[in-house]
């Protein structure tokens, strides 16, 4: 059965972080958080496992399952040029059926990886694959303090990536782009405590302006009989207003687990707790913040939802099975 607004339900989702702020090979799995640790089931005496690396950026690789039907991609890349493709070798984990790539967001902390990942773990008989992404994900980006330098960001080049052997296509609405796999489009802002941080700018005919990031695309899933399942990048519109256009788009009022960065890294105490207050009315069974929500703001989800908390680690894969 599909799920309402349109969205094709799946029976099966799976998300593998491959690059997050975070690693702790000692973390033990849970109901859905199937942890890569240092230790793997079976008896006798096994290597050390590759390390994982952590950085200051964010990658997943998602597969969804529909009876016999199984679709894969890759969202975002990671910080660092090598970190997402060295940690898809130590997984073991092949791309070779990743149907698609999307890019959240033109910040450095999702982009700079994608070279090394499509050049050394995306096979050539696999492009020109898609690559979605939002409007002003080529545009060149700013971090201006109250205080100190300005910094640039820098900007993804449209070269690099058709030299990748990649088909970009631009996200400019809600958009089903694979059976089951919802992109968000631009997210509204409605709630009045997420209204975006000063700090980041955009050069825009030569000008920096306030980012309000109309490009930025979140996923959704809805899991058959089980409920959304909604995950950001950044949430650079607010995770609250995120789940809130999720549920919009899909008709779908029940919210099983909301994962991803929360984009409350330094913010006021007061914006922390009305997010935490505003995020109880979707109930969720799993919450995962990662990433840019920041470790007073994980402190307070973790608090605010003890029985849905849950730590994220690189290597750690999410799994969902619908009823």
């Amino acid at each position: 059965m599909d799920g309402q607004g349109g969205l094709k339900s799946v029976h099966e989702l799976r998300i593998m972080v491959l690059m997050d702020n975070y690693y702790d090979g000692l973390l033990p799995s849970t109901t859905y958080a199937h942890r890569r640790g240092l230790s793997s089931e079976g008896t006798g005496i096994a290597p050390l496992p590759p390390p994982l690396r952590a950085e200051h950026g964010l990658s997943y690789y998602v597969e969804v399952a529909r009876g016999r039907e199984r679709h894969a991609l890759l969202c975002d890349f990671g910080a660092s040029p090598d970190g997402v493709a060295r940690n898809l070798e130590a997984l073991s984990l092949d791309l070779s059926g990743a149907e698609a790539l999307v890019l959240s967001h033109g910040h450095f902390d999702h982009y700079l990886g994608l070279g090394q990942v499509v050049s050394r773990h995306l096979p050539a008989t696999r492009r020109p694959l898609p690559l979605y992404l939002g409007k002003e994900a080529f545009a060149r980006r700013f971090m201006v303090p109250p205080k100190g330098r300005t910094v640039d960001l820098g900007r993804l080049s449209p070269e690099e990536v058709a030299n990748l052997g990649l088909e970009v296509r631009q996200v400019d609405r809600p958009a089903e782009i694979l059976p089951g796999v919802l992109v968000t489009g631009e997210i509204p802002r409605e709630t009045p405590f997420e209204q975006g941080a000063p700090v980041l700018q955009i050069e825009r005919d030569g000008q920096l302006v306030a980012d309000r990031f109309p490009g930025e695309l979140s996923l959704v899933f809805h899991v058959e009989n089980r409920g959304l399942v909604v995950l950001s990048s950044c949430a650079h519109a607010g995770i609250v207003n995120t789940v809130r256009w999720a549920r919009q788009l899909t008709g779908t009022g029940g919210v099983l687990a909301i994962i991803g960065g929360f984009h409350l890294s330094g913010a006021p105490a007061e914006k922390v707790a009305r997010t935490v207050e505003a995020l109880r009315e979707f109930g969720p069974e799993v919450i995962v913040p990662m990433h840019c929500t920041g470790f007073q703001a994980t402190t307070a989800i973790a608090e605010g939802f003890p029985g849905a908390f849950t730590l994220n680690s690189v290597g750690t894969e999410y799994r969902f099975t619908g009823a």
